[in-house]
């Protein structure tokens, strides 16, 4: 019965974060997110979710077909920056950091995405498209 139980378990896991993500030798756009610039302070990021559906965590490049998305992201902010230049008490705000990206992709495009933190507001932080090839 254990054995059943995970069994089920797996598979339904698997399911849930089973996003339809399109093949680089399909009409699609890339998702690059992995390729950021610390001296500009811009953060590499994870992607969390495509359209409000859960998925299993990207960090690195996905593709996606020509459209209109909100991805959802996990910045990945160097702790070292944040301690120099974000007050204490700015920093326990941080949990409640922008994350979210409305983006139209275009076929044979590649879109680098990051996590923008150059404002001396943390409430301006957020994800953004620096680069667009």
């Amino acid at each position: 019965m254990k054995r059943i139980t995970i069994l089920v378990t797996l598979l339904l896991s698997s399911t849930v974060f089973a996003y339809d993500f399109a093949s680089p030798s399909e009409p699609s756009a890339k998702i690059i997110m992995n390729h950021s610039i610390n001296a500009k302070q811009l953060f590499p990021m994870r992607l969390l979710m495509v359209n409000g559906e859960n998925i299993t965590v990207r960090g690195s490049a996905v593709w996606l077909s020509p459209g209109e998305y909100e991805l959802r992201f996990s910045p990945t902010i160097d702790t070292n920056y944040t301690t120099k230049t974000v007050s204490v008490r700015e920093r326990n705000g941080m949990r409640e950091l922008k994350n979210t990206l409305k983006i139209t992709v275009e076929d044979g495009k590649s879109y680098y995405v990051a996590y923008d933190a150059s404002s001396s507001e943390t409430k301006d932080w957020e994800p953004v498209v620096y680069k667009v090839k």
